[in-house]
């Protein structure tokens, strides 16, 4: 088998996502049921099509479908590549917003390549997760991330982590606030606010403070410009 490149993932008819157990040296790669019917029914992928799998911790390589009588399986084409640990991990912590425009955000920090998510009880926070629904809402984001992953080609999982009360965590971040300094290159944990802006309580703890412009932003555009900015540094 050859070893891939990591352009050759954007070419492939799709992106799979496999536990890690089930992604090893071996040629034959086995699929969920929802995953088989996914390739099979939605995308309609016939035998020979070729794929990107990976264990969302950094490991992948390229495979083919084969139809088993009537039953997509995968065959891997290509060694196991493992990807090297990045350099700088980016962390951005928000305070989220309403409706579907959260799913939305945690959509395009995954196709950006935000490494965590942080989500946040502020002060002056509108959305707050009641204490028995944050596990479903969790595993709801959690496939929403998933999706984006695949649709991007990434090979390592968004991590996300439950609703944090920001005063307790902003200790270690740097939060977008009007007045504050330019974003540079070594601000790897960035904190949005709400859209009603931090509380002095909040700024006092912060580690610092960054302005994103003279314009007032959506917490979701403040997100993605904090996102892409902060993955640019790394190019």
């Amino acid at each position: 088998m050859v070893s891939p490149d990591r352009s050759e993932l954007r070419s492939t008819s799709t992106h799979v996502l496999v536990d890690g157990e089930l992604l090893g040296d071996s040629g034959a790669i086995s699929l969920d049921d929802d995953t088989e019917h996914h390739l099979r029914r939605v995308l309609r992928l016939r035998d020979g099509d070729v794929v990107g799998v990976t264990d969302g911790a950094g490991r992948w390589c390229l495979a083919v479908t084969v139809d088993n009588g009537g039953v997509l399986a995968l065959e891997a084409t290509s060694e196991l590549v493992i990807e090297p640990a990045r350099s700088r991990t980016i962390t951005v912590a928000s305070a989220m917003p309403k409706g579907d425009r959260l799913d939305w955000m945690v959509q395009k920090v995954t196709e950006l390549g935000v490494d965590r998510l942080v989500l946040l009880h502020a002060d002056r926070s509108v959305v707050r997760w009641k204490p028995d629904r944050v596990d479903h809402q969790l595993a709801r984001l959690q496939r929403i991330a998933d999706e984006a992953l695949r649709q991007s080609r990434r090979v390592v999982r968004l991590r996300i982590d439950p609703p944090r009360t920001a005063v307790e965590v902003l200790d270690a971040f740097v939060v977008t606030e009007p007045g504050g300094r330019a974003l540079v290159s070594t601000d790897t944990a960035v904190a949005i606010g709400p859209e009603g802006g931090w509380s002095p309580a909040e700024l006092a703890v912060a580690r610092d403070r960054v302005d994103l412009g003279p314009t007032i932003l959506r917490t979701e555009t403040a997100t993605m410009a904090v996102s892409t900015l902060c993955v640019t540094f790394e190019r």
